[in-house]
């Protein structure tokens, strides 16, 4: 099953928010990203991983210039995961996907009792992948129903007004930021089943 294109995109503004400059993905930063999604490393993994090497490097007063820079904490975060999971118990992730799953829909209850009731609706689906990637959509979808949407999405636009992006990255860019920004003031989690 082919990963949803919100796992690269939040993986590329989240590289970009912390480097505190728009930036492009270079040819071979992608091809890293789709092999972490070939892989099957879950996007709460990489998100934590670019954000211990940010935060090392930030103390050795280094630059990250590329995705590249990460690669190894990547690989290195998600073996240490997949150890966790195989010692904590006897099922394999897709067989206790139910609990996560019943978390993450009361969590997102209180904002949308739809998307809530999708999320429950997963929990018949045998596959840990195809979960992760319908989460993926239904926190795209989730931006729908808040409220608040067009102040936020505003704000997102204020915030990006200097920035030299072509059309395509802006969008991205901004819907990542939305995203984010709706986590945050809802005390959402990452909608995934290793969040």
């Amino acid at each position: 099953m082919p990963v949803a294109d919100d796992y690269f995109l939040e993986i590329e503004s989240h590289f970009a928010m912390r480097r505190g400059t728009p930036f492009i993905l270079s040819a071979k930063d992608w091809a890293l990203m789709k092999k972490w999604a070939d892989d099957g490393i879950p996007l709460p993994v990489v998100i934590e991983a670019i954000d211990s090497v940010f935060e090392k490097t930030a103390e050795r007063k280094k630059v990250v210039n590329s995705l590249s820079y990460c690669r190894h904490a990547v690989k290195e975060l998600w073996e240490e995961r997949k150890e966790l999971q195989i010692g904590a118990s006897t099922t394999v992730p897709e067989e206790g996907s139910a609990d996560m799953l019943a978390r993450l829909a009361s969590a997102v209850e209180p904002v949308s009792a739809s998307i809530a009731e999708e999320i429950r609706g997963l929990m018949k689906e045998q596959s840990a992948r195809a979960i992760e990637d319908r989460l993926i959509e239904l926190e795209r979808k989730l931006l729908l129903d808040v409220p608040e949407l067009d102040a936020m999405r505003a704000e997102v636009a204020q915030s990006l007004a200097g920035a030299k992006l072509d059309e395509k990255t802006r969008a991205r860019t901004e819907e990542a930021m939305l995203l984010r920004m709706v986590r945050e003031k809802f005390g959402l989690p990452r909608l995934s089943l290793f969040g």
